[in-house]
């Protein structure tokens, strides 16, 4: 049943004099049992909600709202119920390279069809239970977000180390054939769901579009905490590049055939292989960008648009010094989109690549940078600064605190400099450089993105 855990200032939940602990029994006579259906009796606009208070009591409550608005609460589990958790062993998980000491949600093995539909998180959908399949299409819970990584039943089944993953593509089938849409990916494993795989991968799904509507090629990730783990190796600088040539090929095949390209290879086989990211017309509708794919051309792209609309002077005309918070990946971007502040009088910068040694060097993502990589490694560095510029991607949604618990303010107590927090975009970093920091969008979310482009789901 849903509990409410909190309850937001102004929300309809407030003005029904609920409280946390209170628990919604039903709505409009249907009883509720996970998210998905609180979410779809709520788009009623005359609801009745039936409530038992915390002090045991039962209310009736009938409401006139409009047909978008929720509740307004915060439920003590994400799905009302218990999240569906993965009965897979991956030989990538990223769950099992993750230190013991850091935020518990990041060790949560979830492998939920309805986070996937509500909240795009890339599932498996070796976990279903009898009906389940049947219910998303009943429901119409479209799209959703799976991980594929092999169409070959024989090469899954070991991969993930479960007997039903060899279902994939009956089920894949009975989706499309009822109208669901989806957007797949591979975590790319060298010498094991690469080459001839990832063609057979290939050209098994791309029959079904545009039911399925894209699919990506992420690398997988490696830290340094694998010890007792399948023996896996990262991509090479070379066999990144026959990836991204190779996807390139079909798209030569495809684009005439579908109208798209469909499948895309994740920014980082273009940084592994040390080549310039293909043009925007490559990633299509940019569907899968919250997986890593097509994020440096966006950069490129907003830096581009920024350099026509900012004024070429800092903010006021004031002096500043400002440092900025990089991972390896991204420095060599980073540094050639700066050039355009090089001419800009009253105005000096730093960029600071930081190595993610708490993962281990194999991880160069700046998403997964911690507190304690930052401060130790910019330790007596940045003191003279006026501001450092943290791309949010490093922080836990909507809150200032890293991966490691690290807040912004134990760094800057730390580095005795001022950290502003900008968006991880190109907007985000010359605005904030020339100290335009109030026209900057509101911050993104970014913890799905984090987990699905490390393969955690």
């Amino acid at each position: 049943m849903p509990i409410i855990k909190e309850v937001k200032p102004g929300s309809l939940a407030e003005e029904l004099e609920l409280e946390p602990g209170d628990e919604i029994l039903r709505i409009n006579d249907t009883q509720i049992t996970d998210i998905v259906d609180l979410q779809f009796a709520l788009a009623d606009e005359l609801i009745e909600i039936e409530v038992r208070r915390k002090n045991g009591e039962l209310w009736e409550l009938e409401v006139e709202k409009d047909y978008d608005e929720g509740l307004g609460v915060e439920w003590e589990h994400p799905t009302v119920d218990r999240v569906h958790l993965c009965h897979n062993k991956c030989v990538f998980c990223f769950v099992d390279q993750i230190p013991g000491q850091m935020r518990k949600t990041l060790n949560v093995r979830d492998d939920d069809y309805r986070l996937s539909f509500l909240h795009g998180n890339f599932v498996t959908l070796t976990n279903l239970k009898e009906g389940e399949l049947e219910r998303i299409v009943r429901l119409k819970m479209s799209p959703l977000n799976i991980s594929v990584h092999t169409t070959n039943p024989q090469l899954r089944v070991r991969m993930l180390a479960n007997k039903k993953s060899g279902e994939i593509m009956n089920q894949i089938r009975y989706l499309a054939e009822h109208g669901i849409e989806m957007n797949t990916q591979i975590v790319l494993c060298p010498e094991w769901n690469d080459g001839e795989e990832l063609d057979r991968t290939i050209r098994d799904l791309y029959p079904f579009y545009p039911a399925v509507r894209t699919l990506s090629v992420v690398p997988v990730g490696l830290t340094k905490h694998r010890r007792g783990l399948h023996k896996l190796r990262g991509c090479t600088p070379e066999e990144a590049a026959r990836v991204v040539e190779q996807v390139a090929r079909w798209h030569e095949f495809l684009r005439p055939r579908l109208g798209t390209s469909f499948v895309q290879a994740a920014d980082e086989f273009y940084v592994m292989a040390n080549l310039e990211v293909p043009p925007s017309e490559y990633y299509d509708d940019f569907s899968q960008i919250e997986n890593g794919v097509g994020v440096i051309r966006t950069f490129l792209d907003e830096v581009a648009e920024a350099k026509v609309r900012l004024p070429h002077r800092t903010i006021n005309g004031q002096r500043r010094k400002v440092g900025i918070i990089t991972s390896v990946s991204a420095e060599r971007t980073i540094r050639s989109s700066l050039r355009y502040l090089d001419d800009i009088r009253d105005l000096y910068y730093e960029v600071f690549p930081v190595v993610n040694h708490f993962y281990g060097n194999n991880v160069s993502v700046a998403g997964l940078l911690t507190g304690t990589d930052i401060t130790q490694q910019l330790a007596g560095k940045v003191a003279h600064l006026d501001t450092l510029l943290l791309p949010d991607i490093m922080l836990k949604d909507d809150e200032d605190i890293c991966l490691d618990d690290y807040r912004v303010q134990d760094i800057e107590r730390m580095l005795n400099v001022k950290i502003t927090v900008v968006p991880a975009t190109g907007m985000g970093l010359l605005y904030g450089a020339l100290g335009y920091t109030q026209a900057l969008p509101p911050r993104r979310r970014y913890e799905a993105t984090l987990r699905s482009a490390v393969g955690l789901d």
